[in-house]
């Protein structure tokens, strides 16, 4: 189940991190944040996955 989880939130954390990216070169208002927000995105898809499996392996 927890496995299920982590994937689902890698899956909607990459896609919505390479939405938000893309949709920097078209925002009116803000496009650097909204990058910002697309790199963190993208960044923590793969964070969350490798800080769990290093606690897993204590």
């Amino acid at each position: 189940m927890i496995i299920t989880v982590q994937y689902a939130l890698f899956a909607v954390l990459l896609i919505g991190g390479m939405l938000l990216v893309g949709a920097a070169f078209s925002a009116p208002i803000l496009p650097g944040v909204v990058f910002v927000a697309g790199i963190i995105c993208f960044s923590l898809a793969f964070i969350i996955p490798m800080m769990n499996a290093r606690h897993d392996m204590r």
